[in-house]
């Protein structure tokens, strides 16, 4: 039987030219870039197949940096040019041990920069050169430039990779080889000179089953030329085929297969690994905590650590807060230190030490805000880092979330600098009063007014918050029922609902109007010292021809109850002549204090005051003194203004609800936190080694099949006389199975600690919940008591400040503990302040790192949180968030073996 002809020897010999031809012309492979973009298409084609779900659905897997990134590379990646290299060790590339090194190391070129030279010109920069930079646009930052996030992406693209290259041991692998041999023999070595030239081609194909076995086809020809003598030329062709099946160890498809599997459920742990990596990196980036690590690659390597800032975003934010109030404590010492100089002038102040304590208090809390200020920048720069960018970078951190702490409109405290640094002008009596004072007053006034329409959106925001308010309070008041009958001391007023309504429905009815009307009084008396020049005034004044609306202002302010600070010893006839006021009562009682403030008793007969006020400036004639007056009580009643401000944001903030129990929790997060999905997954790898490693105790037993065919002549092709037939079983004892016994029970002893672990990772997980809830519960409640902690202590230092303010008699000293007291109220509202600022930013914190670690943590398209809203028990409400429920198996659960020790 002949299986090849001449005509197919013809063919071979063409086959073989043509080898040799490629193997001459150097095409031994394709390029650089066909394999990388091969490469590219494999992975991540098997990355789009494993990304299909839903629950750990990756957004944009591909792991070349954008071109606004500082990690894109503008170079081509198969002919990287040289970055900067160390000087000394660059020598060693051209000379190394005496001898001469490669000379084309720098065929690439040679470049200065390893980031992208381009990403500056992308980012956004506004007029100052700073870049603005809000809670979404850091996010964004971070998922372009960070180190961390791209390593991320890169071992889920290398953990694709390794699936692939198991799935390409199923295929059928090709090989093939030439190879042309030239042979001159002279008669010293052979009866006769010869010369020959031999070209040799072998071709192969095999292929890995699922079972063990193993098929294998080749095929090689030989063509010899002779030019001794008679030219000729001879050929010689091999068919052959074999197949080795395992029947013992290494036959069973777990085994086989044992490699893949392996490969593919690590990529499908990595696809959530990297999911729930997206949703703790968000979370680290604002909040500074929950950060996860990322996917693992089969080698086993792990990222470096980048900085990250205590606090995130959120810290950041919230410290930009602590500096406002600061300088608000700050203000407000400096004009409490003027008006204790001014006391100690008049001699109502009878100790310097006094007014020494108050300038010692103003300058520690400037020392504070310089502190306060350095560790700020400080953060900025390490969170700027976080983010993958330089520290040299900078940045506006702003964002419109902690707004509502501003308890008191940044642009009312401006006004009320800018009315203390005018009233410091008109208090020093040896310089004139300046030419613009007039326009100055009705800028002020203008200013004023858009204040006024502020409070009005506030008052109207607090309106709207009530029924959030007043469930809150009542879901409060519920959860402390218990501890309450437990014996624990907690103030019933923080979620007294009766009290919280009584409170909004005085602010909005009584304190918010009367502080209205106190102020369109004090315009009025204001538009008169614009309006009029000082001899207009005066004469107004002599003549007594304010109209009724100026009248009005005059009863409405009782303009004699600002104290004569700086009121000259000649003029003291004059002013005790007027009736005086009665002495206030000493009381530590702040809630009257604040009635005496907000009165809202009968007024006295109609235009008294009036014409007491009126007499005494015709008596007087201190057109300037009239001013200080005015503008003193006008910067009283902007304190007052800002007291209803603050009180209305205050009771306008509301906290998103969450009531989850802890069982509740902990059933959600065991159906869908990814990295559960992940340690279940692991726990059963860990499980099938058992299996994996028995095989090895087996012995082998192989069935073997091998055939081959050969030619018999040049003129003749292959043929079955020439051929080969074997068939075969090879049998191994396993008499020395000591290492594969020691691994054998190393991979029990390995699944016993998996199981351990795993338990302990479950504990872990209810642990964490746990103590998530319990600081949900704990900042729920530490919010109500901060937030009524604030509105003490701006009541406090509003009362400290009207003791100061309130009328005495000539020579009378004041408190002498009110410097004291006014620090302390001071320092005790900043604190306040601070502290409520801080259980909010906790509790966000918590609610975030609560979804997170229930696994219902969600992100968009562009990798910014979804935020689930209210999480209440299902209980209550079933709006616990939900994900895609997993597919169950229905496998039955075998009974316990309790007969396993062997003696």
């Amino acid at each position: 039987m002949v299986l090849f002809s001449p005509a197919m020897h013809r063919f071979f010999c063409l086959l073989c030219l043509v080898f040799l031809a490629v193997a001459l012309g150097g095409n031994t492979g394709c390029s650089r870039q066909h394999y990388r973009m091969k490469a590219d298409r494999e992975v991540y084609s098997i990355i789009r197949q494993g990304n299909n779900d839903p629950r750990w659905k990756v957004d944009h897997p591909r792991i070349i940096p954008d071109s606004a990134s500082r990690m894109f590379d503008p170079f081509c990646p198969d002919c990287e040019p040289m970055p900067g290299d160390d000087p000394t060790a660059h020598q060693k590339m051209h000379c190394v041990a005496g001898m001469q090194g490669a000379p084309d190391w720098h065929d690439n070129g040679q470049t200065s920069s390893v980031d992208s030279p381009y990403w500056r010109q992308s980012l956004l920069i506004n007029e100052k050169g700073e870049i603005p930079l809000d809670k979404e646009q850091a996010v964004e930052l971070s998922i372009l430039h960070s180190p961390e996030y791209q390593s991320a992406l890169e071992n889920l693209y290398l953990t694709a990779m390794r699936v692939s290259q198991e799935r390409f041991r199923y295929d059928v692998q090709f090989y093939g080889g030439d190879s042309l041999l030239w042979d001159r023999r002279n008669r010293a070595t052979s009866t006769r000179a010869a010369t020959t030239l031999q070209n040799d081609v072998n071709l192969r194909a095999e292929k890995l089953l699922a079972t063990g076995g193993e098929w294998v086809v080749g095929l090689a020809n030989s063509v010899t030329w002779s030019f001794s003598g008679r030219h000729s030329w001879e050929t010689s062709s091999l068919l052959n085929a074999s197949l080795v099946q395992p029947l013992l160890r290494g036959a069973s498809r777990k085994v086989v297969l044992e490699s893949l599997t392996q490969s593919e459920r690590n990529f499908l742990a990595a696809v959530r690994q990297m999911v729930f990596y997206q949703q703790g990196h968000y979370t680290r980036i604002v909040t500074g905590q929950g950060g996860k690590s990322i996917p693992s690659v089969p080698s086993g390597s792990s990222a470096a650590n980048f900085p990250s800032v205590s606090g995130g975003f959120y810290g950041l934010l919230a410290e930009q807060i602590r500096i406002q109030n600061q300088r608000q404590n700050i203000i407000a010492s400096e004009e409490n230190l003027n008006r204790f100089i001014e006391l100690f002038d008049a001699g109502q102040v009878d100790n310097i030490s006094r007014v020494e304590e108050t300038r010692q208090s103003l300058l520690n809390s400037q020392s504070s805000l310089l502190t306060r200020i350095n560790t700020y920048q400080g953060n900025v720069e390490t969170f700027v880092r976080t983010l993958g960018l330089p520290p040299d970078l900078e940045v506006n951190i702003s964002d419109p979330l902690l707004e509502q702490f501003q308890l008191t409109s940044p642009t009312l405290t401006t006004l009320q600098e800018d009315v203390a640094e005018l009233l410091a002008m008109i208090r020093k009596k040896a310089q004139p009063i300046p030419e613009h004072f007039r326009e100055e007053i009705k800028n002020i006034v203008r200013r004023t007014e858009g204040e006024i329409v502020i409070l009005g959106q506030d008052l109207e925001m607090l309106q709207k918050s009530m029924p959030a308010r007043l469930a809150g309070l009542k879901n409060l008041e519920t959860f402390l029922a218990g501890r309450i009958e437990s014996g624990e001391r907690i103030d019933t007023s923080i979620y007294d609902t009766k009290d919280f309504e009584k409170r909004v429905d005085d602010l909005r009815t009584k304190d918010a109007p009367k502080t209205l009307r106190r102020l369109r009084a004090a315009f009025t008396l204001l538009n008169l010292i614009a309006n009029l020049e000082e001899p207009a005034l005066r004469t107004m004044i002599q003549d007594h021809t304010f109209d009724s609306s100026a009248l009005a202002a005059l009863e409405e302010l009782k303009l004699n109850k600002i104290t004569e600070a700086n009121t000259d010893s000649t003029d003291s006839e004059a002013w005790d002549a007027l009736p005086q006021q009665p002495e206030p009562e000493q009381t530590t009682d702040a809630l009257k204090s604040l009635q005496d403030i907000f009165s809202v008793e009968a007024p006295k007969p109609p235009m008294s005051e009036a014409r007491k006020i009126i007499a005494e400036l015709r008596q007087r004639d201190e057109y300037r003194d009239w001013i200080r007056r005015v503008f003193s009580l006008f910067q009283y009643e902007l304190v007052s203004l800002s007291l209803v401000q603050t009180r209305a944001r205050l009771d306008a903030m509301t906290l998103v609800p969450v009531s989850v129990t802890p069982e509740e929790a902990f059933q959600t997060a065991s159906e869908n936190r990814l990295d559960w999905m992940n340690q279940k997954s692991q726990l059963v790898d860990t499980w099938r080694q058992i299996d994996i490693t028995a095989d090895r105790l087996k012995g082998d037993l192989d069935l073997t099949l091998k055939g081959e065919l050969g030619t018999i002549n040049s003129q003749h092709g292959t043929s079955t006389d020439n051929g080969r037939l074997q068939v075969g079983v090879a049998w191994t004892s396993p008499l020395t199975r000591h290492t594969e016994m020691m691994n054998y029970r190393r991979s029990q002893i390995a699944y016993q600690n998996a199981r351990r672990n795993y338990y302990t990772y479950v504990d872990g997980v209810q642990a964490e919940l746990r103590n998530n809830l319990r600081n949900v519960r704990m900042r729920q409640i530490d919010f109500e008591i901060s937030r009524k902690a604030v509105l003490v202590g701006t009541i406090r230092v509003d009362v400290m400040q009207l003791q100061m303010e309130q009328p005495s008699r000539r020579g009378t000293a004041i408190d002498t503990n009110l410097s004291t007291n006014l620090i302390n109220a001071l320092n005790g509202l900043m604190n306040s302040q601070n502290a409520f600022l801080d259980t909010w930013v906790a509790y966000q914190t918590q609610r975030m790192l609560l979804d997170l670690n229930m696994g219902t943590m969600q992100l968009d398209s562009r990798g910014h949180w979804i935020d689930p809203g209210v999480i209440e028990s299902e209980t209550a409400a079933p709006t616990l968030p939900k994900m895609l429920p997993l597919p169950l198996l229905n496998i039955e659960t075998p009974k316990l073996n309790r007969r396993y020790i062997e003696e």
